[in-house]
C-alpha cells in the first residue's frame, strides 16, 4: 500500500499532512516517486552525468521512516509539455506528436533503445543492493507504462500520426519484450516491474499477453496503471473475476511475479466516475490477488487526514478499506 507521487517540500500543499498522518501510518508501506529521465542525466559531456543528489533528498524522508520507496521512471508524461528526455537524446532520435501529447519519441527506433539502455544500466547500477528500494519500474512507452502515444484512445489523428511512422502492434510488441529482456540481463538485486497496456481502443493487439507472459518468465512484475470500479467482476458465487483488461493475468500470473494496481485518477468516495470508490475496488482487487497498491495522495488523506475536505464524510469507510487490505497484502 503506497503514496503515490506525494510532496517532498513544505512548499507544496499538503506536506505536513503527509508527515503527520502518513509517513509512520501502519498502513502505509512505503512511497512511490516518478523520476523524469532529464532530472537524472545530465549527457555525456557532463560532470557528473548522472545527478542523484534531488532524489536522493526526495525519498530520505520515507527511508528514514523505514518504509519503502519505489521508482517510476519516466521519459515522456501525459500530455503537453510533459517530454523529459534530455536534449542529447532529443538531438538524435526520430519524434512525434499530436492532439494533447507531448513530443514523443519513436522508442523502438534503434539509437533511442541504445540510450535509453545506457540510463537503464546506470540506474540499475546505482540503486544495486539498496534495500530502501522495494522496485523499480522503468516506462518503454508514455508515463511508466508501454503505450506509444499520449491520446490514442480519443484521437482518431493520433492513430494517424503513429501508423505512419511504420508503427504496427507487431513491431511495438518485439521492442517491448526485447527491453524486458534487457532489463533481466541486468541482474538486478532489486525487483522490477512492467506496466500492461493495449495499444488502440477496441482492437484485440494481443501486446498485453505478450507482454505479461514475458515478464512473468523473466521474474519481472506486472501491474495496471488503471483500475476503476467499472472493471470489478463478481461469479455467480460472489467470488470476485477478472474477465476485463490488463488484470485478467493476475489470476494467470497469481504467486509466480508481484502484482500491482495503480487507479487510473484519484478515487471518488461517492462512487461517480471515472474511477469510483476505493471500498469496492480494493477488497476486490486483493481477491483476484492483487499484492501492491499504488494509492493517489488524495484518497490517503480522505482515510487518515482530518483536516482534509472529504475526511470527515468518508474517512470511517476509506480507513476500514485501506486497513483491511493492508492486513492482507503486508501480511
Amino acid at each position: 500500500m503506497f503514496v503515490l507521487d506525494p510532496p517532498v517540500s513544505s512548499g507544496q500543499p499538503y506536506y505536513a499532512d503527509v508527515i503527520d498522518y502518513l509517513l509512520n501510518n501502519p498502513a502505509v508501506c512505503g512511497a512511490d516517486f516518478s523520476i523524469p529521465w532529464n532530472s537524472i542525466d545530465a549527457g555525456p559531456n557532463a560532470t557528473p552525468r548522472y545527478n542523484w543528489s534531488l532524489l536522493a533528498q526526495d525519498i530520505a524522508p520515507w527511508q528514514g521512516a523505514g518504509k519503502k520507496v519505489n521508482l517510476i521512471f519516466q521519459t515522456v508524461g501525459y500530455g503537453p509539455n510533459q517530454s523529459f528526455i534530455p536534449p542529447y537524446v532529443l538531438s538524435q532520435v526520430q519524434t512525434i506528436r499530436c492532439g494533447s501529447s507531448s513530443v514523443t519519441p519513436l522508442f523502438w527506433e534503434p539509437t533511442y533503445v541504445s540510450l535509453y539502455e545506457s540510463y537503464i544500466r546506470a540506474v540499475v547500477g546505482h540503486f544495486q543492493g539498496d534495500p530502501a528500494i522495494g522496485y523499480m519500474r522503468f516506462g518503454l512507452g508514455v508515463g511508466g507504462e508501454t503505450f506509444p502515444l499520449y491520446g490514442l484512445q480519443n484521437n482518431s489523428e493520433c492513430d494517424q500520426v503513429l501508423n505512419a511512422t511504420g508503427f504496427t502492434p507487431s513491431n511495438w510488441t518485439s521492442y517491448l519484450v526485447s527491453m524486458l529482456g534487457f532489463e533481466h540481463s541486468l541482474g538486478s538485486q532489486i525487483q522490477l516491474m512492467v506496466s500492461l497496456n493495449e495499444i488502440f481502443p477496441g482492437i484485440s493487439d494481443n501486446v498485453s499477453r505478450a507482454v505479461a507472459a514475458t515478464a512473468a518468465s523473466l521474474d519481472i512484475g506486472i501491474g495496471s496503471e488503471g483500475l476503476t470500479a467499472g472493471q470489478v467482476n463478481y461469479s455467480a458465487s460472489g467470488s470476485p473475476t477478472c474477465g476485463v483488461g490488463s488484470c485478467r493475468f493476475f489470476e494467470e500470473y497469481s504467486g509466480q511475479v508481484p502484482l500491482e494496481f495503480q487507479t487510473l485518477t484519484p478515487s471518488q468516495p461517492n462512487g461517480s466516475g471515472p474511477t469510483g470508490s476505493l471500498t469496492v475496488m480494493l477488497p476486490w482487487a486483493v481477491g483476484i490477488h492483487a499484492q501492491i497498491f499504488e494509492l493517489h495522495l488524495n484518497d490517503w488523506l480522505t482515510a487518515f487526514d482530518p483536516i482534509y475536505p472529504a475526511y470527515a464524510q468518508y474517512h470511517v469507510a476509506y480507513s476500514d478499506a485501506f486497513n483491511a487490505a493492508a492486513a492482507v497484502v503486508d501480511g
